[in-house]
């Protein structure tokens, strides 16, 4: 059994009654301790004894001696000529000579009798911090949390426990079951040295801001790759490939040399550039032969983000039979190439280069999916393209199609554009019953977001009959629409078409009604002027009214506008109609 004996220190014999009062609380809390092997620094204790923590004592300068296989623990003191002096690196990272790799710095050796010195260890004045022989729990009989630790420090506990925390004394080591990652590896400016290593954070940083919705730079997620050095270095290139890869345009292949290769040459993204710029300057032969060459692939390729463009050049540029044999063989995947984002734009280029025969041809294949298509962000252009491109009564299918859907696809973000095209290129008489649809759903699409702009293409498209009947809605519920953020917009048309529209001169009637419930009887406070025009917009639709008004209303609508200059000049909207004002008049309304 371990015991520790107090050493007389000058000065502290008050507090030398309090540390031997502690002592017999110490042999107890010893008896349960147990012995471990135990390395301190480079000498090599076989046997760990019973070690006896130091009694808690309050900044007394008392030492206690360790006894540790036996034998009493040497302790220095300061004044020691043995103590050999602290060798440092040379600042970059080497190690000194009594430091060999794998083992802790040599401590000095210690001396009986002598006093314990704090300045001649380093951490702070403690023992050397052992991490690969952890003592037994026994040798701890106050309790070491489990667990990896660092190095006590002297700054770790109240200065009343000299050592660094309660219970611990020189010759005792704390538990290391696990030590702290170390840094990462790196080269003297900082950098990773594993270049990987450095990709892989980069990936990782961007990763993490994609997945916390952070700002990721525009059409990144839609861009394609471009070629990495791996790919370079794919070993089923052709070599006529590769030497296009590596020269770019400076390349002196002929296309006789490519010409094997032209399914391959067609799917990269140099080789597909090469394969347009020498159609441009082929003659009929090698167009020919290129041709032969894409036909029997050119549903695949019209998919691809590279050939699509070679199938487009190939519309462009072959002879009337081979653009219909190109149509030919895309017929039976013009539904999904529709929907596809490089598919479709092989189709649109189709549809405007055959032939009416051919239009029909592939419009057969789409009459089962034309709401399909319609619905969807690509395949809505093929059906545009079609209404474009193709007689009106080659799309009656389309018309047929969209009928029973009117309203539905008038508030479609992709049907409204359809319903546009139809009232641009196709005749009224086809679009009777669609129109009928569009009029009695007025008051609910003028204030849809994409609704809105089909009531006004009606404005600007349809017949005198149908604009009557838009002003007329438009005129019973003016409040209202005027100050709704998307109706705002079908009463400033009506008041345009009214005015400038190709009907104008027949509308006069409507474009006065209208006028007038706007601006109100003379004199009137209550009337939707005064209520729209400080509106956000509203006061659009004022500005609009300054801009077509005409001879009496134009004065009238001046007059009431003069009266309520003071309130328009107090909020930030009104300031708008006085700078509409301002130019119209070229003076302001008041000195």
């Amino acid at each position: 059994m371990s015991t520790f004996a107090p050493l007389s220190s000058a000065g502290d014999t008050a507090k030398a009654a309090a540390a031997a009062a502690n002592a017999a609380a110490a042999e107890k809390a010893a008896a349960a301790a147990s012995s471990q092997p135990m390395v301190v620094g480079n000498e090599d204790f076989t046997s760990f004894g019973k070690v006896s923590p130091s009694p808690f004592f309050d900044g007394s300068a008392s030492a206690f001696t360790p006894q540790i296989g036996g034998e009493p623990m040497k302790v220095l003191t300061g004044e020691s000529s043995e103590v050999p002096p602290v060798q440092k690196g040379r600042g970059k990272g080497g190690r000194t000579p009594n430091n060999k790799k794998g083992q802790l710095p040599m401590m000095p050796t210690p001396q009986p009798g002598a006093e314990f010195d704090p300045s001649a260890f380093p951490y702070g004045g403690m023992p050397p911090y052992n991490p690969y022989f952890p003592p037994a729990q026994g040798a701890m009989p106050h309790g070491m949390p489990p667990g990896g630790m660092y190095p006590p420090s002297m700054y770790m506990m109240p200065p009343q426990y000299p050592y660094g925390m309660p219970g611990f004394v020189p010759g005792m080591f704390p538990p290391a079951y696990g030590m702290p990652p170390g840094p990462a590896q790196s080269s003297a400016n900082g950098k990773p040295r594993n270049r990987s290593q450095g990709r892989n954070n980069a990936n990782a940083s961007k990763e993490n801001r994609r997945r916390r919705g952070g700002k990721v730079s525009k059409g990144s997620k839609d861009r394609d790759p471009s070629p990495s050095l791996d790919d370079d270095a794919n070993t089923t290139r052709s070599a006529a490939l590769v030497d296009v890869r590596k020269t770019g345009n400076k390349t002196k292949l002929t296309l006789a040399e490519a010409m094997p290769h032209v399914i391959e040459f067609a799917q990269d993204q140099h080789g597909s550039r090469f394969l347009q710029n020498k159609l441009d300057e082929a003659g009929d032969e090698e167009k020919a032969a290129i041709f032969e060459a894409v036909c029997p692939q050119a549903a695949p390729l019209a998919s691809d983000v590279f050939g699509n463009f070679v199938v487009q050049k190939l519309f462009d540029l072959g002879t009337a039979e081979q653009k219909k044999a190109l149509a030919f063989k895309l017929q039976p995947d013009i539904v999904k190439l529709s929907n596809e984002t490089y598919g479709c734009r092989v189709i649109q280029k189709a549809i405007g280069a055959v032939s009416k025969e051919s239009q029909l041809m592939l419009a057969e294949e789409l009459k089962n999916s034309v709401i399909e298509c319609i619905e969807n962000m690509h395949g809505n252009h093929v059906i545009q393209k079609c209404i474009e491109q193709m007689p009106p009564d080659s799309v009656l299918f389309v018309i047929k199609a969209v009928e029973d859907k009117t309203e539905k696809m008038a508030s479609h973000m992709y049907g409204c554009r359809v319903i546009q095209r139809f009232l641009e290129h196709c005749p009224t008489k086809d679009l009777k019953p669609m129109l009928n649809h569009i009029l009695n759903a007025v008051p609910r699409l003028a204030q849809d977001p994409y609704g809105n702009y089909v009531v006004q293409h009606v404005l600007e498209h349809g017949t005198l009959e149908d604009k009557k009947c838009i002003v007329h809605i438009v005129r019973e519920n003016i409040v209202n629409f005027a100050m709704h953020k998307n109706s705002s917009n079908v009463v400033e048309k009506c008041l345009e078409i009214a005015t400038t529209g190709e009907h104008a001169g027949q509308l006069q009637e409507e474009r006065a009604y209208l006028i007038q419930t706007i601006i109100g009887p003379a004199g009137s406070s209550n009337a939707p002027l005064h209520k729209i025009m400080e509106d956000r917009f509203g006061n659009y639709i004022v500005q609009r009214l300054v801009e077509h008004s005409r001879g009496a209303e134009r004065a009238q609508l001046c007059e009431s506008l003069k009266m309520a200059e003071p309130q328009l000049r107090q909020s930030v909207n009104g300031k708008h109609i006085l700078t509409t004002l301002h130019k119209e008049f070229a003076q302001p309304l008041s000195s």
